[in-house]
């Protein structure tokens, strides 16, 4: 059974499968980018695989080991030239992602279903369809869905969240080089068992927009906030400079960033630290208040841009979260949503979010940040027995 998560820049997959010593002898002997061994979950007497794909890596995706082990395990049947050349010429002809294709739908009786969550919309069908050769069937509630996952990992999954260490968290909202990134690694992550504590908490996801909600129980919840500036828009701005083609590659390069050039210091309105409100000299003061003074903005590394955007990403993300939870008085904040492999912007987030609160509320993150949805829809299909059928 294929579930799948469909947000603006990735394609998120869940594959229930019977354990299977084969695929973790596959998962050792080949080089695989999309599947690894930490993102199966033991679901007696079965096992979930998760991955994601990048939008703008469809095809290294159609020619990477990945999908020569999927089609071994039939999640894959691969289209014949004939059908890719006519999905291929809908794909070329229906390029705006919001358009609905209605004279068009895959309704063929014969053709297998998944399940998905997220934009459905015709040309994301045919995507789909061009992957997997399914049609979907669409779950509702996406909030829903990512409320029963987070309670499920909870429950059942040991050592499911964590935060940062604070070793590895530097003072990021500066401006120049971060000399202190990394990768996020398990020795990066403090683990935090939930439990019976894990109600109330705040909910932040992440993609087109931010969006807060309130959960005071799996069945309880409400949206009490949100702002324009999600995910979504990070890279549709990074995408406006011309200078990236790959979200993924624009966060990967922001590490080797520096904002100097971009963002407005302390040091550069006082000449130094303003003692008075214990502000040190390179904390910025004002995104992207140098550029109006840059006489050819060609000269500006494309990397620093995507640094700065980062920063003002993640600050604002984290600002929204703060003053929700402070009013609510609320101590932790759990975080879903694209772009949560990032260690860079978990580590802004979890800076600023304790900063605003005065560490009186926490950033939670998952290792199922990404897939809380289909595991949310995994529980749903469970409940209902359809996934007997």
């Amino acid at each position: 059974m294929l579930l799948l998560n469909i947000s603006s820049l990735y394609l998120r997959c869940g594959v229930l499968l019977s354990k299977n010593d084969s695929l973790t002898n596959e998962l050792q002997k080949n080089n695989l980018k999309y599947i690894n061994q930490e993102n199966i979950i033991d679901i007696n007497p079965n096992q979930l695989l998760l991955f994601q794909i990048n939008y703008f890596k469809i095809e290294d995706f159609e020619k990477s080991p990945d999908y020569e082990l999927l089609s071994k395990l039939n999640v894959i049947q691969k289209v014949n030239q004939e059908e890719n050349d006519s999905i291929e010429k809908i794909l070329l002809n229906h390029k705006d992602s919001t358009e609905t294709i209605s004279e068009s739908r895959i309704k063929d009786k014969d053709i297998p279903s998944c399940y998905c969550s997220g934009k459905l919309n015709g040309r994301n069908e045919y995507l789909i369809y061009k992957l997997f050769k399914k049609k979907c069937v669409k779950f509702e509630d996406i909030t829903n869905l990512t409320i029963t996952g987070i309670h499920y990992i909870n429950n059942s999954l040991e050592n499911s969240f964590f935060d940062l260490t604070k070793e590895t968290i530097p003072n990021l909202v500066i401006v120049g080089k971060n000399k202190n990134s990394s990768k996020l690694t398990k020795s990066n992550k403090n683990k935090k068992i939930l439990k019976d504590k894990l109600y109330p908490y705040l909910l932040v996801t992440g993609d087109d927009d931010i969006c807060v909600y309130k959960v005071d129980s799996i069945n309880s919840y409400k949206k009490i906030g949100c702002n324009t500036m999600g995910p979504t828009s990070l890279w549709s701005l990074l995408n406006l400079t011309g200078n990236y083609e790959d979200p993924e590659l624009a966060l990967n390069e922001s590490i080797e960033g520096n904002n100097k050039l971009i963002d407005l210091s302390v040091g550069d309105i006082y000449g130094g630290d303003y003692g008075g409100a214990s502000l040190c000299s390179d904390l910025i003061a004002s995104s992207f208040s140098k550029v109006k003074s840059v006489d050819d903005i060609n000269k500006i590394d494309k990397k620093d841009v995507s640094k700065a955007l980062l920063i003002f990403y993640g600050v604002t993300y984290a600002q929204v979260a703060s003053m929700i939870s402070i009013e609510e008085n609320i101590d932790k904040t759990i975080f879903s949503g694209d772009n949560f492999g990032s260690l860079e912007l978990m580590q802004m987030i979890q800076t600023c979010l304790e900063g605003f609160t005065g560490n009186k509320n926490g950033a939670v993150f998952s290792d199922y940040s990404n897939y809380l949805e289909i595991i949310g829809m995994f529980v749903e299909l469970e409940k209902s027995g359809l996934l007997k059928k």
